[in-house]
């Protein structure tokens, strides 16, 4: 049986630190809905990819003789896990923006919404097949251009959501709850970019034995850009929601403004903007 490096080691404060993230974006979900709009549900499916792929990190390690395809499949656990990060981040787009202008959104927001979300599922599947045929040793060519394209598809997502985000923050009337989850959003967006760029950088480098691939390459690369940066998103986010809890808990008690939770639930009651 193998030794851990520092890798592993990574591995086993992430499924630490995302056991306890799971259990207060679960319960962000029972508190404001499991509706995909909301957000919070796929911040649990990003703790639960990370769990995964934090175990995956350990079992490879810990074989003398890992498979090809366990490896792999690690590898793309953890790339693909950034897609949820995203889709989190719309979800919240998408809620500040209802509780700014109502659930009636113009098409100058629906259609790129629509678009953001349709170019990140298409992110997850290139990143998926682009894995599987790494694994299967098909043309080199073609398993690499596929997860190139889907972290390009992601990029283009995140330029989107930060112009929406400084738009709304900026320039839109927001009322309180949807400005903490705007504010929350771009506290949240500069780690994202660098968490983006590592996975750039893995894309496009010459071969898999890089230093920024997040199995085999630099550990204080992969510390710094891609686990510290998740952690701190993740962070945000759940701050973000504890924030709007006790905001919402005070209004209630003072009948300043309807709770959050309130509005989030009218929301959700109505047709869903896809």
């Amino acid at each position: 049986m193998s030794k851990l490096t520092s890798h592993g080691y990574i591995a086993i404060v992430e499924l630490i630190i995302y056991t306890i993230a799971l259990v207060t974006s679960t319960v962000s979900c029972l508190r404001y809905g499991f509706k995909r709009q909301a957000g919070w549900i796929y911040l649990s499916i990003f703790c639960i990819l990370r769990l995964l792929a934090s175990a995956l990190v350990i079992v490879v390690e810990k074989s003398s003789e890992p498979s090809t395809g366990m490896v792999v499949t690690a590898m793309i656990v953890s790339n693909i896990a950034l897609t949820p990060l995203h889709l989190s981040l719309l979800g919240f787009l998408t809620t500040s923006a209802r509780l700014a202008l109502g659930n009636n959104l113009p098409n100058i927001l629906t259609k790129p919404l629509h678009f953001c979300r349709l170019a990140l599922l298409t992110a997850i599947v290139l990143g998926i097949v682009g894995g599987v045929e790494l694994s299967q040793n098909n043309p080199p060519q073609t398993a690499s251009t596929l997860p190139r394209v889907s972290i390009v598809l992601i990029i283009v997502v995140f330029a989107i959501l930060t112009l929406f985000a400084l738009y709304f923050l900026g320039f839109a009337q927001l009322r309180s709850h949807s400005r903490i989850l705007t504010l929350g959003i771009t506290v949240a967006l500069p780690f994202l970019l660098v968490r983006i760029m590592y996975s750039l950088l893995n894309a496009f480098a010459s071969s898999t034995a890089n230093n920024f691939n997040s199995l085999t390459g630099s550990w204080t690369i992969y510390l710094a850009m891609d686990v510290i940066m998740e952690f701190v998103v993740v962070t945000v986010l759940s701050a973000t929601g504890y924030l709007l809890h006790i905001y919402s808990a005070k209004n209630e008690t003072t009948d300043m403004e309807p709770p959050y939770a309130h509005e989030l639930a009218h929301v959700r009651n109505k047709e869903d903007y896809e």
